[in-house]
């Protein structure tokens, strides 16, 4: 089953949408979650979406959509349906051709059978690239196409002033998995000839970016040479190939275009999604012991250097090297207990600005004297909390997460305690190679 968000962004239909159809009675999920009320979908139920979609363009009304689907129509009639539909439109708007040709696409799509054949699915590894981009919300989908190709002139310009050198290659990449016809959050970039080291690396201006995309172990690829109008197909299929063979999505859509191999030629996208073996993946959980040991841990002081945002272009990794980098140039942090390092991470009171947390990665200490330059202290109580454990590398951790919060934590007893939660760091920890483990910790109290 899928999430109401992924569901979403494959259907390319809004959640609000997807609600609104299920107050009607059109189209109602396949299962709520009892404890969390999250609402799950079944990849077949697109046939019943792409129906109500395609009778809604036509100009049916939902209450018409809504008794069209109730009864099980011969392919005759619904032809006649369409056919009598498009007359009306004649009649009643002349100029509205385009939809006119919508509604005869419609009808010659029902002379034809089902085409069920599926694009092939390629798995396959990315290793860390280092990208030029610019991260954007556009006000609506219909300003993507033109925003991306204006973007991607103004990288290219602005790198032919550098000695930086780029493929032809460009990424496209969704940072949020349902689909949207506002506030879209979009990123486009070229991947960039470097081997220079990361933190050598500086942002060109404000606005466009130069940061390390993280190397991804499994992408689920297909290629899509059509039109942007039938790219969901595309997002179907890869979706439909992963469900099949016992995968599970650990990252956010992303489209590499490829520049066409002579004039005149096609567009190649090839559409990707990072995933994991969903049986090697709940092994893994099994293996971290992800049910939590309940412990209560006494107040503690931390120093360190603060990040405020949405960990857009891995900031958080970045923060660590350059707080390890001035804790070593001042011979330790004053007053430093030993203990393990620890990255607090703090949600606004009252609603999220919009995702964006603080994080400060530090050290606990004794006493906050001495406070260096540009350092920040923060005060964390006494609390009982939960601690799980994660084991192996970076792209699984957000799973880890997802079942923290949305698995255990529901069906647990508890509830937050503090809008914090903190990631231990102690002698475990080895730079999330495979035998890699360190503590996340969640303040709770009982429900």
């Amino acid at each position: 089953m899928l999430k109401i968000g992924d569901f979403s962004k494959i259907a390319q239909v809004s959640i609000k949408t997807l609600r609104y159809y299920d107050t009607l009675g059109l189209l109602s999920p396949a299962h709520i979650d009892r404890y969390s009320g999250y609402r799950y979908y079944e990849l077949s139920q697109l046939v019943t979406l792409n129906r109500i979609l395609a009778l809604k363009d036509l100009d049916f009304s939902l209450d018409q959509v809504k008794e069209m689907l109730t009864v099980d129509l011969s392919s005759d009639v619904i032809e006649k349906l369409l056919k009598d539909k498009a007359t009306e439109l004649q009649q009643r708007i002349l100029d509205e051709s385009a939809r006119l040709m919508r509604v005869e696409s419609r009808l010659a799509q029902l002379r034809e059978a089902l085409d069920d054949r599926l694009k092939p699915v390629v798995l396959k590894s990315s290793p860390t690239q280092y990208l030029a981009s610019i991260r954007q919300i556009l006000p609506s989908v219909k300003d993507l196409a033109d925003w991306q190709k204006d973007r991607l002139d103004a990288i290219d310009k602005r790198l032919k002033e550098t000695s930086l050198r780029s493929y032809e290659t460009s990424i496209l990449i969704y940072h949020q998995d349902e689909y949207r016809e506002v506030k879209v959050d979009v990123e486009i970039g070229r991947f960039l000839e470097i081997r220079k080291q990361h933190a050598e690396l500086k942002n060109i201006n404000d606005s466009l970016q130069i940061y390390t995309l993280p190397a991804v172990n499994h992408l689920a690829t297909t290629i899509h040479t059509g039109g942007a109008e039938n790219i969901g197909e595309t997002y179907t299929s890869l979706a439909g190939w992963t469900q099949a063979n016992g995968f599970i999505p650990i990252g956010t859509w992303r489209e590499v275009s490829y520049a066409p191999g002579a004039p005149g030629g096609k567009q190649i996208i090839e559409v990707q999604r990072p995933v994991m073996n969903a049986i090697k993946f709940y092994t893994q959980l099994e293996a971290n012991e992800m049910e939590p040991k309940i412990i209560t841990k006494d107040g503690f002081t931390l120093v360190g250097l603060r990040y405020f945002g949405k960990n857009e272009h891995m900031e958080i990794p970045q923060l660590w090297e350059t707080f390890n980098q001035r804790k070593n140039e001042l011979g330790g942090l004053p007053n430093e207990t030993g203990d393990a390092a620890i990255g607090l991470c703090i949600t606004p009171e009252g609603e999220p600005v919009d995702g964006a947390f603080e994080y400060v990665a530090g050290l606990p200490v004794s006493e906050a004297e001495d406070v260096p330059q540009d350092f920040v202290v923060r005060h964390v109580p006494e609390y009982t909390y939960a601690v799980f454990a994660h084991k192996g590398d970076l792209p699984s951790l957000g799973k880890t997460y997802e079942y923290i919060y949305q698995t255990w934590l529901p069906q647990s007893g508890y509830k937050l305690a503090a809008k914090i939660d903190f990631e231990y760091y102690d002698s475990d920890f080895k730079d999330f190679s495979p035998d890699s483990v360190f503590y996340i910790y969640l303040p709770i109290e009982k429900i």
